[in-house]
Order: C-alpha cells, then structure tokens, then sequence
C-alpha cells in the first residue's frame, strides 16, 4: 500500500533474474519495510508492533526505545535449528545436492534473526513444531497459532472410485529440506505395485538426481493453485516428509480435498492429523516411510474411506479462527502498551 511504484519495481526485476534474484530482491523488500514500519511505530496512537521473520529488526528496536510491545510472527523453525541440522542432511544427501546448493545461505543473516527474537515479548508459531524449536534455544513467550485453510476453494472434485493406479502426490519444493530425497529413497524401496508418485514444485536438487528417478515418479514444475486443487482431486493420497517445516499449507488443502495424507513430526501433521485422517511419521525416517507407503498401498478402500474424515477436519480449520486466534494472543500485549 506504501510501496506500489517499488513492489512493481521488484516484480519486474524478479521476472528478468530469475530464482536467486527473487532471494535477494526479496531482502531487499524486507529492508524498505522494516524501514518505514521503524517510522510508522513512532506515531502516538501505535502501541505495538506486529512483523515477521527477516523483516522486524528495525521497527522492534524502535518500539523497544520507545516502550512498545513486539510480537514476533515466526512462520518456520526458528534458524538456529535449522543450522544444527543442514549439515548433517547435506553430508547424509551428497548426491542430491545441486552444484550451486551454497549460494542458498548468501543472504541469510542469522544474528538478525537471533536478534528480533531476542526482542520479542511473544512470538506466534503455526505449529508445536516451531514451537519446539524455539524452546530449544531461547526463553521467550510462545503461543501456537495453526494457520486455516480455504476449504471453500479447496474442496473434493468427483470420486474416482479406485480405478487405475493408486496415485499419491507431494506439492512443494523438491528439496534437501522438504525430504524429496527421503520420499524417493522410500518409494523405490516399497516397491508398490499399480501405483505412482507425482512431485509439483520446483526442482532443487541435482540434474544427476532428476535423471535417475524411481519408476512411476512423474516430476511437474509448479502449478497454479487451480490446477493444484486439479492434482489434489486426482490422487488418492498426500505424502509430505519434510525435514524442517512451519506448519505445511498443503496439508490442511490436500486433506480439504478429500486426502489422507502422510506427513512427519517437522510438520504440523502432529497437531492436525489423527489415525483416522492419516499417519505421522519421524523426520528423515526411511522405515517409517516405507511401512506408511505400503499400508496405504495395501489399504485402498481404507484410504479412501479416511478421505472423507480429513476433509471434514480440514474444514474446522478457518482463516476467520486464525485471525481471531491471533487477536485473543495479542489482547494482553496491546492493552499493556
């Protein structure tokens, strides 16, 4: 609203650059927020701030001169955890890392992190995941906020009443962080008969990798959200085995579709997923992802049935609940300030 001749400014740019480009011009995005919200917090009738991840430094130590509470919005596991795990997956998934896989730390900037959390008076995480990775490193106010889901657009399309193969699907990056590795080592392994794996999103691991792929894994690039729904409403089961998550938006969509879905601990699958919606598995757990892929590979109609369940409870998971989830956290601060 502030920034329309600049946010136009970076879209063009990140159109021309490419992927890395929208890394950096995204910083920089971050840097001009953070700017102008340090001078909006200075306005009297403003008595907190609310900002997120890699862009709150600046209005937090504004608000922190000035007495003004900070509320922290941290998306995804807090950095300090994902550094202390990043080189074990690399070493253990050589192979699959991609050629220029260092340039994806080049505009991280970790002490920023570590300091607009230590500046915090609450943090909201969407999961008890996150929640878990702060705790592991700071003591600060935690309140577990789960993210909704538009259950109107993300809705089920015509039974396909089990023909064909069984179809599960993955939708996210294909990446070192989001278990693609894991999921692929997993399917070769459980030999499924009459089944396919389908991975939308974008590749970002080894050419070496993508040309040595399992037999009946189909890569796509990403899709529009329509044509996701489309994806969704054609597979029989949703695989999502990340390593390091914040809560996975594609759950709650592929369960609102009428999906089971198999998602690890690094997920918000422990918070939202019950044996009649689907199974939780450990992250980086290559047994646990087999035994998963053959159960449901052996348990079509059971599959089928639990759809019906997670899409039912996908549905009690509103935007309009988050957002008032979010006010009842943020009351005590604001009337404090």
């Amino acid at each position: 609203m502030q920034g329309r001749l600049g946010e136009w400014r970076r879209m063009l740019k990140r159109m021309v650059g490419g992927a890395w480009a929208d890394e950096r011009l995204s910083y920089e995005a971050n840097d001009w927020l953070m700017r102008t919200m340090a001078r909006e917090c200075r306005r009297s009738p403003v008595n907190a701030v609310h900002a997120y991840e890699d862009c709150a430094l600046l209005q937090f130590e504004a608000a922190a001169r000035l007495g003004k509470s900070r509320i922290y919005d941290l998306p995804i596991g807090y950095y300090p955890a994902w550094e202390a795990m990043y080189p074990v997956l690399a070493k253990q998934y050589a192979d699959w890392m991609p050629h220029d896989a260092s340039r994806e730390i080049v505009y991280v900037r970790p002490e920023q992190k570590r300091r607009e959390m230590a500046l915090a008076n609450l943090v909201l995480v969407p999961s008890s995941f996150v929640a878990r990775t702060v705790r592991q490193f700071v003591d600060r106010p935690v309140m577990i906020v789960p993210y909704g889901v538009d259950a109107d657009f993300w809705c089920p399309g015509p039974a396909r009443l089990g023909k064909g193969p069984m179809r599960f699907l993955y939708a996210g990056q294909c990446s070192i962080r989001k278990g693609t590795p894991l999921l692929l080592e997993a399917w070769k392994a459980a030999a499924l008969k009459d089944a396919t794996l389908e991975l939308v999103g974008s590749w970002q691991l080894s050419g070496y990798a993508r040309s040595r792929l399992p037999d009946g894994v189909m890569v796509h690039a990403p899709v529009s959200a329509e044509a996701l729904r489309e994806r969704y409403r054609a597979a029989d089961m949703f695989v999502f085995p990340s390593n390091f998550e914040g809560f996975g938006l594609v759950i709650p969509e592929a369960m609102a579709c009428g999906l089971p879905v198999i998602a690890t601990d690094a997920t918000a699958g422990p918070d939202i997923l019950t044996e009649n919606t689907g199974r939780v598995i450990r992250a980086d757990d290559l047994d646990g992802l087999v035994d998963s892929l053959r159960w449901a590979g052996a348990s079509r109609d059971r599959v089928a049935a639990m759809g019906s369940a997670a899409r039912g409870r996908a549905r009690s998971m509103t935007w309009p609940q988050y957002r008032n989830q979010v006010r009842v956290a943020v009351a005590p601060l604001v009337a404090r300030a």
